[in-house]
């Protein structure tokens, strides 16, 4: 090659280096842009005598100065970060919703124990049992807005996974498009930097909403995948995300893939994660889920503890107390895809088991199966043996009735305390119905599990209310001399044909443990001497009008004189045995007169209950004192008391919150980190191309004047042969 040749190929590389330099300056501002380098290379030389003569310059390619593992970190640190930001942005506000005194349920909970008090230190008093009413009113109240709340979170959080699903749908759209150009556009050696660049923006910003995977195809085009490998992008072909209700839950709807047009879409969203819409489904599943759950069982709690407890005293008008609340009932959902339109029946059978989870009950083609959710761990089905379609499990009663036609893989989504704190409801409007006086009561010092749960009133026709009804009678738990099992021993007074004028004041056991206890005897009275006679035990009759008797571990008060001149019974201690129910829990039912008390849970034995429900007690507020004393009995979970599991809940999102906000800002520093090291490879420094500018500058200008002086070359030997 001449000098000539030499020069151009020169002249034409560094005009490249110029064009590349000024592409380089032209898009320092471009979003994703990343900086080239033109490579150049020494032609190959020519053979001339006993040397190489060089032949100049080519230009070997245009370079983009990028790192396929930079850049994968990065779009990591995008994915980190968007999902932590979204998760502690939802979680502060959660966080402020439940801890803050004027939204938060606390105060309303104290203050709803404090009229508690207030009628407790009154029980007769009007006021003070409509200031309990309302504040109960309140607190009802309190549970649904801050449900509410939570709603208005959920909603928003759907939202954006509806909108960040939207926009994936379009930067896969814009992914396959630019595959199939950079496979058209692509030569040996020479691929399509800005087309790179562009597509690398689009990888980018996919990230921040979903964490990705990437596979480059040989001809250049790159596979997006997402979750746990569902392809979202293969070579020039986009699938399709959408959001919409695949599993039954109306609230929580599903991210559904489809590959192909017209296909059912796929359930993927227990395998998508990272990026914004991992934060939010997050957030809907471990914040929202959880917080609504736990105050749902917190409210269903309360309600249903008040209302046992209110059932089992006595009102104004000496009547048995009724409900305060109105509980909700137990959301069934059904899977779409079910093969019959019905729902099992599902009740609340014990409150107290309760746990803050949702639960699947699927049909396996022979047997019901129940999983928790979201671990999708087994819980066993306990049958009824005196229904064959009824089973238990974690306080649920579910009957299987209507859906006895289910086919295998039917499912059903069951909710039993999601939405409880805003079902809650008052039942009680009339403060006279609050049921402050005594009716059954579980001694103190019981060390036995068991606890009343219902008092009513006889609906046997065989059994009816007498005036034996409101004698008071006493439950202890003793152990039967055959089968040494536990059982309870009712002990009760009954007038006698000799009472007359006499009447019982009181009744109550002394002694749990002594032997002559649940011995029946009758009490009769020596008109004589003036004495009551319980067995070989003489008691005056107190002339002030009181006898007080002690006999056989019990005491009894018998106001008033009996019938004279006879020696019949006065009064009869009638005992009788019921066997405790097994197995446990189960609800053992003590028959008095005229009354049924059920006594729930494994008692010991000297454990004591008394039931009385004599009316005119306008002092007794040992009822109320229990309704109170609720506020310190650990019933959720049988873990923890009332504020101490909304505590629980408050110091759970706190640490969500607190974990959040580090994660945020430790990704913040992560992604700072990532940029950088991309910045410092791939963005474009105006000095450093200024100074190239000049450079390739002085070179083409230096090549030039080669090909300028080839030309003097050629003039000049020209003009030789002239001569």
């Amino acid at each position: 090659m001449s000098v000539l040749g030499t020069g151009i190929t020169g002249l034409l590389a560094f005009q490249r280096a110029l064009a590349t330099t000024s592409h380089n300056i032209s898009n320092a501002a471009t979003e994703g842009y990343s900086r080239q380098r033109v490579d150049l290379a020494t032609n190959i030389p020519q053979r001339l005598g006993s040397g190489y003569i060089g032949q100049g310059v080519n230009v070997d390619g245009i370079r983009r100065l990028q790192n396929d593992w930079i850049d994968a970190q990065l779009r990591t640190s995008l994915s980190d970060n968007a999902s932590a930001t979204t998760r502690a942005g939802f979680a502060e506000r959660v966080d402020n919703l439940l801890a803050d005194q004027s939204t938060g349920l606390a105060p309303t909970l104290e203050n709803f124990f404090a009229a508690g008090q207030d009628v407790a230190s009154d029980p007769t008093a009007l006021p003070a049992r409509m200031v309990l009413l309302n504040e109960a009113e309140t607190l009802t109240g309190r549970f649904e807005a801050i449900n509410g709340r939570l709603d208005e979170q959920r909603r928003l959080a759907n939202g954006q996974i509806e909108t960040s699903i939207e926009e994936i749908n379009q930067y896969a759209e814009s992914v396959a498009d630019l595959n199939k150009q950079i496979i058209a556009r692509s030569t040996a050696g020479s691929p399509p930097n800005d087309l790179l660049d562009r597509r690398d923006t689009i990888l980018r910003k996919l990230s921040e909403k979903v964490d990705v995977s990437l596979s480059t195809q040989d001809d250049g085009a790159v596979n997006v995948f997402i979750g746990s490998g569902q392809g979202l992008v293969i070579g020039s072909n986009a699938s399709e995300l959408t959001f919409s209700n695949l599993s039954g839950d109306p609230f929580n709807w599903d991210i559904g893939l489809r590959a192909v047009q017209g296909n059912e879409p796929i359930n993927i969203t227990r395998f998508v994660t990272g990026g914004e819409i991992g934060g939010l489904l997050e957030t809907r599943s471990s914040l929202l889920d959880k917080a609504q759950n736990e105050l749902g069982l917190t409210a269903l709690n309360l309600a249903d503890r008040f209302n046992e407890q209110n059932r089992l005293g006595l009102d104004l008008d000496g009547e048995l107390g009724g409900d305060i609340f109105e509980l909700p009932e137990v959301v069934v959902n059904p899977a779409l895809n079910n093969s019959i339109n019905a729902e099992p029946a599902v009740t609340f059978s014990d409150v107290g088991q309760l746990t803050p989870s949702d639960y699947r009950l699927r049909y396996d083609g022979a047997n019901f199966q129940l999983t928790r959710l979201p671990e999708n761990t087994s819980v066993t089905l306990v049958p009824d043996a005196a229904a064959p379609n009824v089973r238990f499990a974690d306080g649920l009663r579910i009957d299987t009735t209507a859906i006895a036609g289910a086919a295998s893989g039917d499912s059903w989504l069951i909710q039993p305390t999601r939405f409880a704190a805003s079902g809650l409801d008052m039942t009680m409007t009339d403060p006279a119905k609050i049921a402050a006086t005594s009716g059954a009561l579980a001694e103190a010092s019981n060390t036995g599990e068991a606890r009343p749960v219902a008092l009513r009133m006889s609906s046997d026709p065989l059994n009816p209310a007498s005036p034996d009804t409101y004698l008071p009678a006493a439950v202890v738990v003793g152990t039967d001399a055959v089968t040494g099992t536990d059982v309870f021993n009712r002990l009760a007074p009954r007038y006698g044909a000799e009472a007359g004028s006499a009447t019982v004041e009181s009744f109550r056991v002394l002694d749990t443990q002594h032997a002559d206890l649940s011995t029946p005897v009758s009490v009769t009275f020596d008109a004589a001497n003036n004495q009551f006679v319980v067995g070989q035990e003489r008691f005056a009759l107190d002339p002030t009008g009181t006898t007080t008797i002690q006999a056989n571990g019990w005491e009894l008060k018998i106001q008033g004189t009996p019938n004279t001149g006879t020696t019949g019974s006065v009064i009869d201690i009638q005992v009788d045995t019921t066997p405790v129910a097994t197995p446990q829990p189960a609800d053992t039912i003590i028959t008095g007169p005229g009354w049924e008390l059920d006594i729930r849970g494994t008692p010991a034995a000297g454990d004591l209950f008394t039931v009385e429900l004599s009316k005119d007690r306008p002092g007794d507020n040992r009822n109320m004192l229990e309704m109170t004393g609720i506020q310190g009995e650990r019933l959720i979970q049988g873990r923890t008391t009332l504020q101490g599991g909304y505590n629980t809940l408050i110091a759970d999102v706190g640490t969500q919150t607190r974990r959040a906000q580090i994660s945020r800002d430790s990704s913040a520093v992560q992604l700072e980190s990532a940029q950088q090291q991309r910045e410092s490879l791939s963005g474009v420094n105006l000095d450093e191309e200024a100074a190239n500018m000049i450079r390739f500058q002085q070179a083409y200008r230096a090549a030039a004047q080669v090909i300028t002086t080839s030309g003097e070359m050629f003039d000049t030997l020209l003009n030789a042969v002239r001569r």
